[in-house]
């Protein structure tokens, strides 16, 4: 054998090997039916998490319903977020913060299923040095490759 195909040899299997598995995983991917995540984000509601729990109607049928407590929700106190949904076949849930007139995002909290429908979750607010803060609140649901995003704003001092 010729110190070429010596060399050869190996490369050539190396790339079969890879298109090979380039093209199991492309028949994997489209027996299992995996597809790219529907997201759907709900306007902002009228509902004041700071006040009350707060429901919203889901596109194609039941409800969402998010709280946080204790109430008045202050920085750096320990907060529930309960999650309850109505003829939603969820698979999770997450909740995220982000701040509306200064810029504080950070990492969404996973909310763990209790039940069928009900997810709770533990997290607080950062502080903010400037004062009092408006904040959004998104609940967001996952299932059958579907997200649907719920918007809440609330303010703390």
């Amino acid at each position: 054998m010729t110190r070429r195909l010596k060399v050869f040899l190996p490369i050539l299997g190396a790339l079969l090997l890879l298109l090979s598995i380039f093209l199991a995983g492309r028949l994997f991917w489209r027996e299992t039916g995996a597809t790219a995540m529907e997201v759907t984000r709900l306007p902002p509601t009228a509902c004041d998490l700071n006040q009350m729990a707060c429901r919203v109607e889901l596109p194609g049928g039941g409800d969402l319903t998010a709280e946080l407590t204790p109430r008045p929700l202050m920085p750096l106190q320990p907060l529930t977020a309960r999650l309850i949904l109505r003829d939603v076949p969820a698979e999770s849930a997450l909740l995220a913060f982000s701040g509306v007139n200064m810029d504080m995002p950070f990492d969404p909290v996973p909310l763990r299923e209790t039940a069928p429908g009900q997810f709770i979750g533990q997290t607080a607010l950062p502080i903010c040095v400037t004062g009092p803060m408006r904040w959004r609140a998104e609940f967001s649901v996952m299932y059958r490759h579907r997200q649907i995003v719920a918007e809440f704003l609330f303010d703390s001092q």
